[in-house]
């Protein structure tokens, strides 16, 4: 069984035997009615159809690109206003100051939550009481 290596090598010795013999013959000429044949297909109706559309579908694209990168300008304009900004500080804050107002941060959301649980599970246990209580008979 070849490996990889052993056919890319057999590869690049035909690649370097197919340049050999490109430099020794020199270069294969065309046939003499390939160029009428060109000229002619270029001007039937089918191939100038197909180039028409071409350059259509191109300004098409060019179109949508165009739409595509006025959202994103938009978008990024929009975000730009909108979004809230820090109002900057006039001294920088030193690392000790840093941490304190992230703990307070966080503590902030911890309280804010443990104030929503607490809220719900209130709600559930009003609700139980609400419900009517089952005798037994």
């Amino acid at each position: 069984m070849r490996t990889e290596y052993e056919e890319i090598k057999d590869m690049d010795a035909y690649t370097e035997r197919i340049i050999r013999q490109a430099e020794a013959e020199g270069l294969i000429k065309a046939p003499a009615h390939m160029k009428q044949e060109i000229l002619e297909r270029s001007r039937r109706m089918d191939y100038q159809l197909a180039v028409t559309t071409r350059k259509a579908s191109k300004q098409m694209q060019l179109f949508f690109y165009s739409l595509k990168v006025g959202a994103a300008v938009v978008t990024a304009l929009f975000l730009l206003f909108m979004v809230p900004r820090e109002i900057p500080r006039a001294e920088p804050m030193t690392p000790e100051e840093a941490a304190r107002q992230q703990e307070e941060t966080l503590n902030r959301r911890l309280n804010n939550g443990m104030r929503e649980i607490n809220q719900m599970l209130n709600e559930m246990l009003e609700w139980e009481w609400q419900q009517p209580q089952k005798t037994n008979q």
